[in-house]
């Protein structure tokens, strides 16, 4: 477990990176991953999140997926590779039964951890739009993408203890990083070795181009065939959608059709209000 340290908890405003570095302490037991590591690491905003600024769509990309790496935390390595999807090696789905209670986990998990997050800031009530909209951090983080991060970080634990009741720990993945294979032309997955050495020779911006769905589910060959984003939205009257790339190679996609176009699986949205989003 990440060494915690307690961050001072804002009911309203902003908290600049000024500020972040006069708080010091040690944890209480209510305290969220990446605001003790900020605490503990008092500015370094990168470190604890993987973005030196995050953005709703490219800055959770490199940056959810590396909470582990981005503190020395040791992460499991699991045998079996997920292999996309494809014409010559297509997908076993789950069964309807068992996939019915997998996804009633993840939503389960992903109210919980929205409500815990508002809990935790906001005394039980949920932001409103003028305090999603406020900056939170540096010249462009916002209360809302703020507490995006953190409700990721919160559902992480509860899908993971949730879905190793359901099904094997090797068939699924939560923050499976893929990168495009130049040479090959298709997307790969990017074991965490692979992606370590690459933080560790380049920094984060090393990871640039890649993408980093939430949850797959494998078949019991290693095949993807479900793929899940969490969204959160702020103020939660707002609809879950998909983002589009605001820069780099993927600029003006959609970041549901890369996903479709990577993973050959049509991914799908969930959300605390409108739960499991399907998609026609």
């Amino acid at each position: 477990m990440w060494s915690l340290v307690i961050l001072t908890v804002l009911q309203a405003g902003c908290l600049l990176e000024a500020e972040l570095a006069e708080v010091t302490g040690e944890c209480g037991p209510r305290d969220l991953t990446p605001e003790c590591c900020l605490k503990q690491h008092p500015g370094q905003w990168e470190r604890c999140t993987g973005s030196s600024e995050m953005v709703e769509v490219t800055g959770r990309s490199t940056s959810l997926g590396m909470k582990a790496l981005a503190t020395g935390m040791a992460v499991a390595t699991v045998a079996m590779k997920p292999q996309i999807n494809s014409a010559e090696r297509r997908g076993v789905e789950l069964a309807a039964d068992l996939l019915a209670k997998v996804e009633k986990a993840i939503t389960k998990c992903v109210r919980q951890a929205d409500q815990y997050v508002n809990d935790y800031h906001f005394n039980g009530k949920s932001p409103d739009r003028e305090i999603c909209e406020q900056i939170k951090v540096g010249e462009k983080t916002t209360w809302a993408a703020y507490l995006g991060l953190f409700k990721h970080e919160q559902a992480w634990p509860c899908l993971r203890e949730a879905l190793n009741k359901l099904i094997p720990p090797d068939r699924y993945r939560l923050y499976p990083r893929f990168q495009f294979n130049e040479k090959k032309g298709q997307w790969e997955y990017m074991d965490e070795n692979t992606v370590s050495q690459i933080v560790s020779a380049q920094g984060w911006k090393g990871l640039t181009g890649t993408i980093e769905p939430d949850i797959i589910l494998l078949d019991k060959n290693g095949v993807i065939v479900r793929v899940y984003d969490l969204k959160f939205p702020c103020p939660e009257t707002n609809s879950a959608y998909w983002s589009r790339y605001t820069k780099g190679r993927w600029m003006d996609q959609s970041q549901g059709d890369l996903y479709f176009h990577a993973l050959q699986v049509k991914p799908i949205l969930v959300s605390p209000r409108q739960g499991i989003i399907r998609e026609d």
